[in-house]
C-alpha cells in the first residue's frame, strides 16, 4: 500500500487518482476533519496525520510500502506564519522520516520546489546549480530536502527528492487554492470571462509541467529499483514559455475547443521590469535513468478547460 500525505490536495488528488487506475492500493494522510472524499477516491483508505505528531505518523505508516509526502503549508501560508512553516514542512518532515524509519517502509519520495534555486529563474539550472531559496516557502522546502538526503545517505530510508516547476492541471474534488496557479487562472478567466488579463508585459519566462506527467513519474519510481533514485535530487519539469505565450495558447485552445475567440490584455511592452535571460530548466538526470515525459501541454490544457466548462 502507498501513503500519500496530502492526499486530498492538489497535486495529490491527481497523483492518487492516477494510481488508484493504475490498480494500487492507496492510503491518504490528511489533516482535515469532516473533509468530503471526491469520488475517484472513495476506495482510498483515508487517515488523520500530523506532522507535528509522530504517533500519528507512525500509525499512518504502518503496512506501508511506499511514502509520497506532498503535505506542507502554501506559499501563502509560509509567508504569513513562517515558523509554522518551518515547524510543519521541515520539523514536520523530520518527525514523518523518523516514523518512516521505524516502520520499515522501502521507499520515501519527497516533492519539493523549482523555488529552491531563487526566485528570479532563468539561464540553465540543473541539479549542480547552487540553490538560493529567498521565501520562507523555499527556504523551509530546502531544509526538508536536506533530511530526506541525510536519512538516505545514512540508510535509515531510501529516499528520492523531485524539485516540481509549475504544474497545472485540473483537480480532483473542491481545492480552491489551485485557481491562483498561473495556467489555471488564465483557464478559468478564459472560461468565466472570454477574457485573460496579465499582472505583467508578459514576457517573463516560466516552466509549466502537466498534472499527468507528474503523476507519471510517480508511478515511474514507484516501479523501478531503488537505486535509480536512492539518494537522488531531481528536476521534475515541462516546457519552458513565456508568460504571455501560455496565455496564447490557452486562448488557441478555447478557439478550437469552443469555437470563442478570446481576448489577452497585458500592460505595456515597454515596461522592461519583467525582461529576462530565458529559462532552461534542465531535466536530462531523470531522463538519463528512462523516465521519459510527454509533456503534452495541449491535452491537460483540454482538459482542464473542459472541467471548468462543466462545473
Amino acid at each position: 500500500m502507498i501513503l500519500i500525505t496530502g492526499g486530498l490536495g492538489y497535486l495529490g488528488g491527481r497523483i492518487a487518482e492516477h494510481l488508484i487506475k493504475s490498480g494500487y492500493q492507496v492510503r491518504i494522510g490528511t489533516s482535515r476533519s469532516n473533509v468530503e472524499i471526491p469520488f475517484s477516491l472513495k476506495s482510498c483508505e483515508i487517515v488523520f496525520t500530523d506532522l507535528t505528531n509522530e504517533d500519528s505518523l507512525f500509525q499512518a505508516c504502518k503496512n506501508i510500502t511506499s511514502v509520497i509526502h506532498l503535505a506542507s503549508i502554501d506559499s501563502h501560508g509560509c509567508e504569513n506564519d513562517p515558523e509554522l512553516a518551518l515547524l510543519v514542512n521541515g520539523l514536520g518532515t523530520l518527525k514523518l522520516l523518523k516514523a518512516v524509519s521505524k516502520s520499515g517502509v522501502a521507499k520515501f519520495l519527497y516533492f519539493s520546489t523549482i523555488h529552491v534555486y531563487g526566485n528570479t529563474l532563468c539561464g540553465e539550472i540543473d541539479e549542480l546549480s547552487l540553490p538560493r531559496p529567498l521565501h520562507p516557502y523555499s527556504i523551509t522546502h530546502r531544509l526538508a530536502e536536506d533530511y530526506v538526503m541525510e536519512a538516505s545517505d545514512s540508510k535509515k530510508i531510501s529516499g528520492t527528492v523531485f524539485r516540481l516547476s509549475n504544474a497545472f492541471g485540473y483537480p480532483v474534488g473542491k481545492v480552491n487554492t489551485c485557481w491562483n496557479l498561473v495556467v489555471n487562472d488564465f483557464c478559468k478567466q478564459a472560461v468565466d470571462l472570454k477574457h485573460i488579463i496579465l499582472n505583467s508585459n508578459g514576457t517573463q519566462h516560466r516552466n509549466f509541467l502537466p498534472i499527468s506527467d507528474v503523476s507519471h513519474a510517480v508511478k515511474y519510481w514507484i516501479e523501478n529499483p531503488n537505486e535509480k533514485f536512492c539518494e537522488e535530487i531531481f528536476n521534475l519539469g515541462g516546457e519552458t514559455f513565456t508568460v504571455f505565450d501560455i496565455a496564447s495558447r490557452v486562448a488557441e485552445r478555447c478557439r478550437i475547443i469552443f469555437g470563442w475567440s478570446i481576448r489577452i490584455d497585458r500592460h505595456d511592452l515597454s515596461d522592461v521590469s519583467y525582461i529576462q535571460e530565458p529559462l532552461n530548466y534542465n531535466q536530462e538526470k531523470i531522463f538519463s535513468i528512462g523516465c521519459k515525459l510527454r509533456t503534452d501541454i495541449n491535452s491537460e490544457i483540454d482538459m482542464l478547460l473542459k472541467f471548468l466548462n462543466r462545473n
